[in-house]
């Protein structure tokens, strides 16, 4: 596991050129000459540990260090991120004179700062600058595209007019989310040969494996590498919380989020770094944000707004917004969005009221429906819908399991065809009199395990239909059920349509063995750590008591699945709570 104060060591490490343009204005100023530097990347690209070096190494070097951190709450509050440097530097100063002057200019700035030619306040604080920096000055301005106006403008007149101290100047900033003000005033400079630039572009796969302290050739790598877009802190969430990609989990899953584990949670520094964000965006940007999170890469201002029930025009305007500030990105090509990260979608999907949330997966599927969407797309907001509220979840969910058999994707298909399952279960019988329903189910189940040889499921739909059934018309469910699954030795009974066509289709078998006697065949440790998953134990939580690696656990049950003809960790708890009955 990597822990945070690693991931920070790290990314310093990994850095290791840009670091070196940084300390490079350090040694400008040793020389006896001013240097400023802007810092551009991403957020997560490691621009605020990289600051932290720097400011480590130039107190080591006897530098006055002063920092500050531009807050985008603070835009109605002029000139508040110069104020944060002479409020550190007054914490510093040991001269009443010094002290003295830091609060006038303090007092003049908070008063109002006129970028209008002639005004005072720029001259008096490059006076006070020029004044009293002797030894050294480090200030360092981080998440400078949030900065307000009246600090925008006093940095404009510090980059276009320098001043004749031994000053080192470091702007940090996000380059989408740059104000053109910003942008203007770094490009003058980078003109006028008064600023460099230092650019923090992904991680490289040599990088990531330094980060992740894993072997280059590691085949893990490529995928976290790919998911993280090369950014070292989405490289370490995903690590952290999504072991499974690791093992090679199938292209995708990640951006719907059902490749993420049931228990996983953002890394708390990723956390606050997204909260933050979220946090100074009003209710309808929140709203916005929230409908398009519950649609995922769908994100068009028509499908928002009728997740969000807001008008399309305000909609286009929000979401104009959103992507100023980068949460959301367009998708080249097309009028579309994304989210920045599927991390970002996550951390904003999870934080959503839940009752809020499944009344948006019900518009989105009316959405979706109106639009002629695939039934797989409609599967994706039942399924976190509560499947089986309406009538027509069974319906959509076994169109896409059928879909997902006939592109070749079983595991899919399997999902898909629990969940229809258990939509059936919460529907009851009463929502499909003429078992259409029902036989699809069947005929999907039949299907899908002529593809896998494994008959388990099969036999768990044709067991759960017919319980379902009982509760309403016992005689014909009783008969659709035998006649669906044959018992021990037989095959099917020829039918005219339906699921018994396909259950003619497949091999006599002989049906899933229950209880001891199915699990007298696996040996000592597979029945072990069967029976720990029978008490409701998580794969690492076994790993953990036994002893062995999350992999050889994963390994031991794919073999005892083999033996047992079973396809689901569900089968399997029912297997050992029988043994034990």
């Amino acid at each position: 596991m990597i822990s945070v104060r690693d991931i920070c060591i790290r990314t310093e490490t990994v850095r290791q050129t840009e670091h070196r343009q940084l300390l490079a204005v350090l040694d400008d100023v040793a020389d006896g000459r001013a240097s400023a530097v802007e810092l551009a990347g991403d957020p997560g690209s490691g621009k605020t540990r990289l600051l932290a070096g720097l400011a480590e190494t130039a107190a080591g070097r006897g530098f006055t260090v002063l920092r500050a951190l531009a807050d985008p709450a603070q835009q109605d509050l002029p000139g508040s991120l110069f104020i944060q440097v002479l409020r550190g530097w007054l914490g510093l100063a040991d001269r009443a004179g010094l002290r003295e002057e830091l609060l006038a200019v303090i007092r003049r700035i908070a008063a109002s700062v006129d970028d209008a030619p002639g005004c005072p306040t720029p001259e008096r604080l490059r006076a006070l600058l020029e004044q009293h920096t002797c030894r050294g000055l480090l200030i360092v301005l981080d998440d400078v595209h949030a900065a307000d106006p009246a600090s925008l403008a006093l940095l404009d007149r510090l980059v276009r007019w320098p001043v004749s101290a031994p000053l080192a100047l470091v702007i940090s900033y996000r380059p989408r989310q740059a104000p053109e003000r910003l942008r203007a005033t770094l490009a003058r400079g980078s003109q006028l040969g008064t600023v460099r630039r230092t650019e923090l572009a992904p991680l490289g796969l040599t990088q990531a494996a330094d980060l992740l302290d894993l072997n280059p050739t590691d085949p893990r790598l490529r995928i976290l590498h790919r998911d993280a877009h090369g950014n070292p802190l989405y490289l370490q969430a995903l690590a952290r919380i999504c072991p499974s990609r690791q093992a090679g989990r199938p292209d995708g899953l990640l951006a719907d989020l059902r490749g993420l584990p049931p228990d996983a949670g953002l890394p708390d520094v990723l956390a606050r770094h997204l909260v933050t964000e979220l946090s100074v965006l009003d209710p309808q940007q929140q709203t916005v944000l929230a409908a398009a999170s519950v649609l995922g890469d769908d994100i068009d201002a028509a499908a928002v707004a009728a997740v969000a029930e807001l008008p399309e025009a305000e909609v286009c305007r929000l979401l104009d917004g959103l992507r100023r500030v980068d949460l959301l990105r367009p998708l080249p090509g097309t009028p579309r969005s994304v989210f920045r990260h599927p991390l970002v979608r996550w951390l904003v999907y999870d934080g959503t009221d839940a009752c809020w949330r499944e009344a948006a997966h019900r518009r989105a599927i009316a959405m979706l429906a109106a639009r002629g969407a695939p039934a797989e797309r409609r599967a994706l907001h039942t399924e976190r819908a509560t499947p089986g509220r309406d009538p027509q979840d069974a319906v959509v969910l076994t169109a896409a399991a059928r879909a997902a058999l006939r592109g070749g994707d079983i595991g899919l298909a399997g999902h898909w065809l629990s969940t229809a399952l258990s939509a059936v279960d919460r529907a009851g019988p009463a929502t499909d009199p003429d078992h259409r329903v029902a036989r699809e189910l069947l005929d999907t189940a039949a299907k899908l395990a002529a593809r896998t040889g494994s008959r388990a499921l099969l036999a768990e739909t044709a067991a759960r239909l017919g319980r379902a059934e009982r509760r309403g018309r016992p005689a014909r469910a009783d008969r659709e059920v035998r006649a669906a699954v044959p018992g021990p030795g037989v095959t099917a009974a020829p039918r005219p349509a339906g699921a018994g066509r396909a259950v003619r289709a497949l091999p006599a078998a002989r049906s899933e063995p229950a209880g001891a006697e199915a699990l007298s065949v696996l040996t000592g440790r597979e029945r072990e750590i069967a029976e720990l998953v029978g008490t409701g134990l998580r794969t690492r939580e076994i790993a953990a008591r036994l002893g062995l690696s999350a992999r050889t656990v994963e390994v031991h049950l794919a073999r005892t699945y083999r033996k047992l003809g079973i396809g689901s960790r569900a089968a399997l708890v029912r297997m050992v709570v029988q043994s034990l009955a």
